[in-house]
């Protein structure tokens, strides 16, 4: 299992990416989510101009334009907004991006 720090995904030049303490251990699923270095948690990008659609978890969004991106319902988030929604761990996240 790769400790890179964050989860990536990325199409059509939007890109959301996830934040997790590689600090903590053991390295897995239990990992705490935490605030990278632009001060989010979640954080997507959306530098084309242009607004994107997207599904995740059987959910269609737009994405709004920004990098990152502050507003809209498919905003970058910080990790105590995400923890609000559920998610507290990398194994969380990993799990989501599956259904």
């Amino acid at each position: 299992m790769l400790n890179v720090g964050y989860i990536e995904v990325s199409s059509g030049g939007v890109t959301a990416r996830v934040y997790y303490d590689t600090a903590f251990t053991p390295v897995g699923d239990s990992q705490p989510l935490i605030d990278g270095p632009r001060g989010f948690c979640l954080d997507v990008s959306n530098p084309t101009g242009a607004k994107a659609r997207v599904t995740v978890m059987g959910l269609s969004v737009t994405v709004g334009t920004g990098d990152p991106v502050t507003s809209g319902q498919a905003k970058s988030r910080t990790a105590a907004q995400v923890a609000a929604l559920g998610y507290t761990t990398r194994g969380q996240i990993t799990a989501a991006m599956e259904e």
